[in-house]
C-alpha cells in the first residue's frame, strides 16, 4: 500500500460529491483525533449500560471490538480467537503488524471514490475492524463489533477490512448508534470484505441513529469460486441522511443475498440499496428490500444485478409500504447482461395497510392495534434459512422494534 499515494488521491477527492444521497458539509462537525484505547472490558460503564437496548446485543466477553467516536477497544475473546487461530483487532494495529494486511485496505473501495472514503482515509487513521478467519476455520460463534458516537456533532470515520480464507465461515454483526439525546453527528465506514474460494462469510448491521445524523457506509465484497455472501442490514431509527449501497462481485458458481429492512420517519433521506456483479460462470445473487416511510420520510430504494457471464442468476424484490400521505418512497430495481444464458428477474411493488385487511382482523377478535402489528410483521418478513440462528434472532429483536415504533 503505497501511502503517499492514497493520500495524494485522497486530498484531491475531498470535495468529491458522491453520486448519489444528498451532499454533507464535513466541516460541520468536529473531528477528533483517531486513538486505540485499550481493552474492550476498559470501555466506560456509561457507554456499557447504553449499548443494549440500543443494539439488540449486551457488552460480554464476545463483544470483540467497540469504536466510540474515535477511540477503539478491542481484544475480547483472545483466548477463544487464538485457539481458532482467528485475529479479531484495530485495522491500524494490523497495518502495522501484518505486511499482508495492506495488500488488502483500499483494494476494494477506491479512496477517491468521494468525499468521505477521501476523508475516512484523512482523518481517520485507520481505526475500524479487521477480521481473519484462516482456511478450512468454521468459527462457531458470532463475532460481535460495536460503532458509537455519544457526543454532538462528532466525526466518526471507520475503516474495516474482513477476510474469510478459503473454504472457512464466520459470522459477523456490526451495531453502529447513537444514544438518546445525543443531536447530530457524521458516521463514514468504509468496509472491505473478502471471501475467498468456498468460503462463507454472514454479515449482520444494524442501525439505531438520531435525528441529524448522517451516515455513509462505503462498501464492497469480493466473493471467490463457490464462496458464499449472506447480508442483512436494518435501519430503524431517525437520520438526517443515508446513503449507502454495497456492491458484492461474484465470481463463478459463487452467491450472495443482500436484505435491506428500511423503516424511514420523522423527515429523515434513506437512499439506500444493493449491487451484484454476476462475473463469473454460475455467479447468483438475490436482493430484497423492505422500506417503510411515515412522518415526511423520504425512501429511495436501489437494486441492481448486472451479468457478465453465461449460467448466471439473479433476482430483485423491493416493496414499499407507505404509513403516511406526507411521506415518499421510490424503487429503482436495475437489472441487464451481456449474454444470452442468463435468468434475471425482479419484482417491485408500493403500498398502504389494507383497511379491509385491518376490519377483517379486527373482526377476528384483534383490537386495531394488534392488526396492524400481524400485517406489518408480514410486511417485513424474509425468509432467511441462510442466516444462523443467532443472527435471526438478533433481527426478529429488530423487526419487534420497528413494528412497536409503527404502531405508536
Amino acid at each position: 500500500m503505497n501511502t503517499k499515494r492514497l493520500r495524494e488521491r485522497a486530498q484531491k477527492a475531498l470535495t468529491k460529491k458522491a453520486t448519489y444521497g444528498p451532499d454533507v458539509d464535513l466541516s460541520s462537525f468536529e473531528i477528533e483525533e483517531p486513538k486505540i484505547a485499550g481493552e474492550v472490558k476498559e470501555v466506560e460503564v456509561g457507554v456499557a449500560k447504553k449499548l443494549p437496548s440500543y443494539l439488540g446485543f449486551g457488552v460480554s466477553e464476545r463483544l470483540s471490538y467497540i469504536q466510540v467516536g474515535e477511540r477503539a477497544y478491542y481484544s475480547a475473546m483472545n483466548t477463544l480467537f487464538r485457539k481458532y487461530g482467528v485475529v479479531v483487532k484495530p485495522l491500524a494495529l494490523a497495518l502495522r503488524e501484518d505486511p499482508r494486511v495492506s495488500e488488502l485496505a483500499w483494494k476494494l473501495v477506491p479512496v477517491d471514490a468521494d468525499k468521505y472514503t477521501a476523508a475516512a482515509y484523512l482523518f481517520g487513521g485507520e481505526l475500524g475492524y479487521y477480521v481473519y478467519v484462516p482456511p478450512g476455520v468454521k468459527f462457531p460463534f458470532p463475532i460481535y463489533t460495536c460503532l458509537g458516537i455519544f457526543t454532538n456533532r462528532k466525526a466518526q470515520f471507520s475503516h474495516n477490512v474482513v477476510f474469510i480464507d478459503e473454504g472457512a465461515e464466520a459470522y459477523v454483526t456490526t451495531g453502529c448508534m447513537i444514544p438518546h439525546g445525543v443531536q447530530g453527528g457524521l458516521h463514514i465506514g468504509v468496509s472491505e470484505f473478502y471471501v475467498a474460494r468456498g468460503a462463507k462469510l454472514v454479515f449482520t448491521m444494524l442501525h439505531s441513529w438520531a435525528q441529524g445524523t448522517h451516515v455513509r457506509p462505503r462498501t464492497v465484497v469480493r466473493v471467490e469460486e463457490g464462496g458464499e455472501y449472506d447480508s442483512y442490514y436494518a435501519i430503524y431509527s431517525p437520520v438526517g441522511s443515508l446513503q449507502a449501497y454495497p456492491k458484492a462481485h461474484l465470481a463463478a458458481n459463487a452467491s450472495a443475498q443482500m436484505i435491506t429492512i428500511v423503516a424511514g420517519r420523522d423527515g429523515g433521506i434513506y437512499d439506500v440499496g444493493s449491487k451484484a456483479a454476476l462475473e463469473g460462470r454460475g455467479a447468483s445473487a438475490e436482493i430484497v428490500s423492505r422500506v417503510m416511510a411515515r412522518e415526511r420520510a423520504k425512501v429511495i430504494a436501489r437494486s441492481e444485478i448486472a451479468s457478465k457471464s453465461s449460467g448466471a442468476k439473479g433476482h430483485i424484490e423491493c416493496l414499499g409500504l407507505l404509513l403516511d400521505d406526507k411521506s415518499y418512497i421510490s424503487s429503482i430495481p436495475e437489472i441487464s447482461s451481456v449474454k444470452r444464458e442468463v435468468e434475471l428477474t425482479h419484482e417491485a411493488a408500493i403500498g398502504m395497510i389494507s383497511g379491509d385487511k385491518i376490519e377483517y382482523l379486527m373482526a377476528k377478535g384483534f383490537s386495531e392495534e394488534e392488526a396492524r402489528s400481524l400485517l406489518l410483521r408480514g410486511f417485513l418478513s424474509v425468509e432467511t434459512p441462510r442466516l444462523p440462528e443467532h443472527a435471526k434472532k438478533e433481527v426478529d429483536k429488530i423487526l419487534e422494534l420497528i413494528i412497536r415504533n409503527a404502531v405508536g
